[in-house]
């Protein structure tokens, strides 16, 4: 029966992120095509032996699982086959992290006596904060990230109680793995080195994870001096993306960024407030507080990292690893000093209670979710305004708002093949690049002007449309003004579209 019940939660987080993707596709959308399209453009350039797409982040596994799911697809189809792809590596990603929640769940069970309380506690990673939920539906780093946590945690816990090679070797691995993802893990290495016992262990612990780093990071070896300099201005930069004076971090307004980050999720703050509290007054001297002093030291430092550019899920490990963070504490604090019966009892009532609360914030998301990808499909300016030219910002809804941002953003690689199945009417503005485009280059609006008798602007940037309009001139001087959820659409020379369910 208790092997039955670890399977409840990793199930619950597998059915919770089927049913948001359900509400919140196609990949296309304004608020999923970046990085997702970017990272389908890594997989089918690794398919053709062409280096990823990303560097930034790096994000090769994720890509190497596109790579993977495309080739099953035929070579002819899969500029054509986008969502379908994209959906399946997504489905890669969220098994893999269902089936590592179940894996720690049960080696902690096993190596607590069997106690299923702590085993819980750990599973409930994914539900600390709506953010693990909410990337992941994407096709970006943040679901392999998880499944990296669980397997940090569960080679941790095989380290700190009967250490030999396999549980070196997943430490090494899930550290590699992580850093490989996105490297803001990489703070989570901290925690192997204080649960392995030896120098020599923990020198072979730092080889065998630099080895394994590199052999994820062969794809991007034509990459590698771009992204050594994207680094090092990152490192250098106090500023987002290494812009700013080159101060390494914004000193005035470090505190405040790093203090919105620590003190904003009350779940992560109360499990690592009780995990202070253990250190100082649970059980010591034992294999669970080295390994709690070890995770709460890791989370501190990813925080005081990512603080330099704050951003909530760049401390998604941090805020998943207090999942557990409170299986420890239990068995430090209540595991002993209560009957069995009583600490069952408690347990499960800790457990359903920040389930059932999470719930709640659950259903506030899908109903967020449902509603900003309803608005979005509400109008279709291809299917709605086919005489009429689109010009669409980097952040607009439709498949071809969406490979061109990324295809663009990679080099264009792909740009003849998809402007022979996009439609034909369809034009782009990235900030980045000059003027308006088309698949085949560069356009102006005069031309525009002159070739249809309509022109529709849209985008999800606020004022961006605004912005855009200025280069038509008057042609936009009595424009109607559209709404579809959270994009604004202008359209000169014909009504705006009535929204379709």
């Amino acid at each position: 029966m208790r092997r039955i019940a670890l399977l409840v939660l990793p199930l619950l987080f597998l059915a919770a992120e089927l049913v948001l993707r359900a509400h919140g596709l196609p990949y296309w959308l304004w608020f999923n095509l970046d990085p997702s399209y970017l990272y389908l453009i890594g997989g089918l350039n690794l398919l053709q032996h062409a280096p990823p797409a990303a560097f930034q982040h790096p994000g090769v596994p994720v890509q190497l699982v596109v790579a993977a799911v495309a080739w099953f697809t035929p070579a002819a189809d899969r500029l054509k086959d986008a969502e379908p792809i994209l959906a399946r590596a997504s489905d890669v990603m969220l098994a893999l992290d269902a089936l590592a929640l179940w894996f720690m769940g049960w080696r902690i069970w096993r190596r607590s006596d069997e106690a299923l309380t702590p085993a819980l506690f750990a599973q409930l990673a994914p539900f600390i904060t709506m953010l693990t939920l909410k990337h992941g539906i994407e096709v970006e780093p943040e679901p392999l990230l998880l499944g990296a946590v669980a397997l940090l945690v569960t080679a941790l816990v095989e380290e700190g109680i009967l250490p030999r090679a396999t549980s070196l070797f997943g430490v090494a691995f899930a550290v590699a793995l992580g850093a490989a993802c996105k490297i803001t893990f990489a703070p989570l290495g901290l925690a192997p080195l204080i649960v392995i016992r030896g120098g020599g262990r923990r020198v072979a612990y730092v080889v065998l994870t630099a080895v394994l780093f590199a052999l994820w990071m062969i794809p991007e070896i034509p990459n590698l001096a771009p992204m050594a300099a994207w680094f090092i201005a990152l490192a250098k930069g106090s500023g987002a993306y290494g812009r700013g004076p080159q101060t390494v971090v914004a000193w005035a307004s470090y505190p405040h960024e790093f203090a919105k980050l620590f003190f904003a999720r009350p779940l992560f703050l109360g499990a690592f407030a009780l995990g202070l509290l253990a250190l100082v007054v649970g059980r010591r001297g034992t294999p669970g507080a080295r390994l709690l002093l070890a995770l709460l030291a890791s989370q501190l430092v990813q925080i005081v990292l990512v603080a330099k550019h704050a951003s909530g899920h760049y401390i998604l490990p941090a805020l998943e690893l207090a999942g557990p963070v409170l299986g420890l504490v239990w068995l430090l604090l209540v595991a002993g000093r209560v009957s069995p019966r009583a600490g069952r009892r408690l347990g499960a009532v800790a457990v359903v209670a920040i389930v059932a609360a999470q719930a709640v914030a659950f259903a506030k998301l899908d109903a967020e979710t449902r509603s900003r990808a309803a608005g979005a499909r509400s109008i279709d300016l291809a299917r709605d305004l086919p005489r009429c030219a689109r010009v669409y910002d980097f952040m607009a809804s439709a498949p071809s708002a969406a490979w061109f941002y990324n295809d663009s953003y990679s080099g264009q690689r792909y740009a003849a093949r998809l402007k022979a199945l996009l439609p034909a009417d369809d034009y782009f503005f990235e900030p980045w690049r000059q003027g308006i485009e088309s698949w085949s280059g560069p356009v102006t609006a005069a031309a525009l002007t002159a070739k249809y008798p309509c022109i529709a602007l849209r985008s999800a940037e606020p004022h961006a449309v605004d912005d855009l309009a200025k280069q038509f001139g008057a042609r936009f001087a009595h424009a109607a003004r559209c709404r579809a959820g959270m994009e604004d659409i202008l359209v000169a020379g014909a009504a705006c579209p009535t929204p379709k369910p």
